[in-house]
C-alpha cells in the first residue's frame, strides 16, 4: 500500500536535534558527517522526503543546537565548522527545491481524497434515491389508486364545484346598482353641466440642480521616454527547479525491525565472510590475548545499507580492551573513498561472546551517529564465538549516554542495555565481496 504524501511543514517536525552537552563534541562533527552524506544519497535517488528531513536535521543540528556546545568555540575546531558552514548553504538550497514539489505532491494527493470521498457521497445520495423510487414504485403497485382531477377535490367545497355534492350560496339581493354619470344634462335649459371634482392642485415643478462638478484632479502629463536610450533592468539568475515531470520517490520500509520506540530500522546488509576474514586479520594478537578491533563501513542505495568495506585501523590493545588511533586519518580514509560508518568489530580473546561496560560506552558514539550501527564480538575461543549486537532504544542508548561513572569497567542498571541485531533484527548476512582496508604500520 502506497503511503501518504507528507507536506514540508510535517517532515520539519520529524527533524528534531538535541545536543547533550556531555558528550564530546567530535561524536557530533561525525554525525552531522553521517547525515550529510546520507542526504545527498537520498536526493540523488529522488527519495526526497528522507533528503529532506535529513538535511533539516543536519542544519537544525549546525546551526541551531551544536553552537550551545560548551567546546564549540574552541580554536581546534575551527576547521570543523567551516566545513559544517559551507555543507549549510548546499542543504538549505536543496531544502529550497523540494520543498515546492513535495508540498505539490500532498496538495495533489488531499485533492484526490476529497474528491473521491465527494463522489462517494454522491454514489451514496444516488443509491438512496434509487432505493426510494424502488419502495414508491411498489407501493403503486400493490395499492393501485384512481387518477386525480380537480372536479373530484372541489366536490362538497361550499360555493365551488357542481353535481350531487355542490351547494349554492345566495344572499337574496340582485338589484343591480346606477351610478350618475359625470356628465349632468339640465333638461330645463338644455345646458350639460361638467361636475367639480375637489380642488385641483397646480403642480411646480422643482428648480433643476446644477451641473455635478468632478471632483478627480487631472493627470499629470506623460513624459515622453526617450526610445534612443536602450536600458534594461538586470536579469535575475534563473532559479533552480527540480524536474516536476519526475514523481516524488519514497523507499519504502527494507526491513520490519524497529528500535524499542518504534522507530523502523533500515536493513544492514553484512558480508557472509567478514567474521573469518577478521579473525584471520587478528589471529597474530588473539594468540597473544591482545583485543583487536575493526571499523564496519560501507554505501547506502535504495534506503539499504550495505557494509562494503573493513577497515583496520591504527590501534593499541590489552586482553579486555582495544583503542583506535589517529581518528583523523580514519575519517580521511572515509571520505576519501566516500563511506558510511555502520559500527565496528573486535574480538575477545578471553571472555565470551558478550558487550562488557567498555565497548556498550564505545557503541554508543557509533549508534548515537547511526541508529543501525551494530557492534560485532568475536570470541574465538567461546560458544557462541559471533554475535551482533546494537543498544536498546530505550532504555540502553539513554543510559549509557547518560552514563558518566568511572573507572572505565562499572556496573550499570539491571535493564536490557542491549540486545541481538540479527536474528528478528535489521541485519541480513548475504554472501558478496567485500574490500579490507588494513592501515595500521607494517611491522
Amino acid at each position: 500500500m502506497e503511503k501518504q504524501p507528507r507536506s514540508s511543514a510535517e517532515l520539519g517536525k520529524l527533524a528534531n536535534v538535541v545536543v547533550d552537552p556531555n558528550i564530546p563534541i567530535r561524536f557530533y562533527f561525525r554525525s552531522a558527517d553521517q547525515l550529510f552524506k546520507q542526504a545527498r544519497v537520498y536526493k540523488l535517488e529522488h527519495d526526497w522526503e528522507r533528503a529532506y528531513i535529513l538535511h533539516m536535521k543536519y542544519t537544525t543540528l549546525c546551526l541551531s543546537e551544536l553552537p550551545k556546545h560548551p567546546t564549540y568555540k574552541h580554536a581546534e575546531y575551527k576547521a570543523n565548522l567551516k566545513v559544517m558552514k559551507k555543507n549549510c548553504l548546499e542543504a538549505i538550497e536543496s531544502m529550497e527545491q523540494m520543498k515546492p514539489v513535495l508540498d505539490d505532491a500532498y496538495n495533489a494527493h488531499v485533492k484526490k481524497i476529497k474528491e473521491a470521498q465527494e463522489l462517494e457521497k454522491a454514489t451514496s445520495i444516488a443509491n438512496q434515491t434509487t432505493q426510494w423510487q424502488s419502495q414508491q414504485r411498489s407501493i403503486d403497485v400493490s395499492h393501485p389508486s384512481k387518477e386525480w382531477s380537480l372536479q373530484d377535490a372541489l366536490k362538497g367545497v361550499i360555493g365551488v364545484g357542481y353535481g350531487e355534492g355542490a351547494k349554492t350560496f345566495t344572499t337574496g339581493y340582485h338589484q343591480k346598482a346606477d351610478y350618475p354619470s359625470l356628465s349632468l344634462h339640465n333638461q330645463s335649459d338644455g345646458f350639460v353641466y361638467q361636475p367639480k371634482l375637489g380642488h385641483q392642485q397646480t403642480f411646480i415643478q422643482p428648480p433643476q440642480l446644477p451641473p455635478k462638478i468632478s471632483q478627480q484632479p487631472s493627470l499629470p502629463l506623460k513624459i515622453p521616454i526617450d526610445r534612443s536610450r536602450d536600458i534594461k533592468a538586470p536579469e535575475l539568475p534563473p532559479k533552480i527547479k527540480l524536474d516536476n515531470n519526475e514523481a516524488v520517490h519514497r523507499s519504502g520500509v527494507t526491513t520490519d525491525a524497529s528500535t524499542e520506540r518504534g522507530e523502523p530500522l533500515r536493513k544492514l546488509l553484512l558480508p557472509k565472510g567478514l567474521q573469518s576474514k577478521f579473525l584471520s586479520i587478528a589471529d597474530n594478537n588473539t594468540r597473544k590475548k591482545i583485543e583487536t578491533c575493526g571499523i564496519l563501513a560501507g554505501t547506502l542505495k535504495h534506503n539499504i545499507l550495505k557494509i562494503t568495506t573493513l577497515i583496520i585501523p591504527k590501534q593499541t590493545g590489552t586482553p579486555d580492551t582495544c583503542t583506535t588511533e589517529n581518528e583523523e586519518d580514519l575519517f580521511d580514509i572515509q571520505d576519501k573513498h566516500d563511506l558510511l560508518t555502520f559500527g565496528w568489530i573486535h574480538t575477545h580473546p578471553t571472555q565470551s561472546c558478550f558487550l562488557s561496560s567498555v565497548d556498550l560506552h564505545t557503541h554508543c558514539s557509533y549508534q548515537l551517529m547511526l541508529p543501525e550501527a551494530i557492534a560485532i564480538v568475536c570470541a574465538p575461543s567461546h560458544n557462541p564465538n559471533f554475535g551482533i549486537f546494537r543498544l536498546t532504544d530505550p532504555p540502553g542508548l539513554d543510559v549509557i549516554s547518560n552514563c558518566k561513572k568511572t573507572p572505565a569497567f562499572h556496573p550499570h542498571p539491571d535493564l536490557p542495555i542491549y540486545t541481538g541485531a540479527d536474528e528478528g533484527g535489521h541485519v541480513s548476512v548475504s554472501d558478496y565481496d567485500f574490500i579490507v582496508l588494513d592501515v595500521r604500520d607494517k611491522k
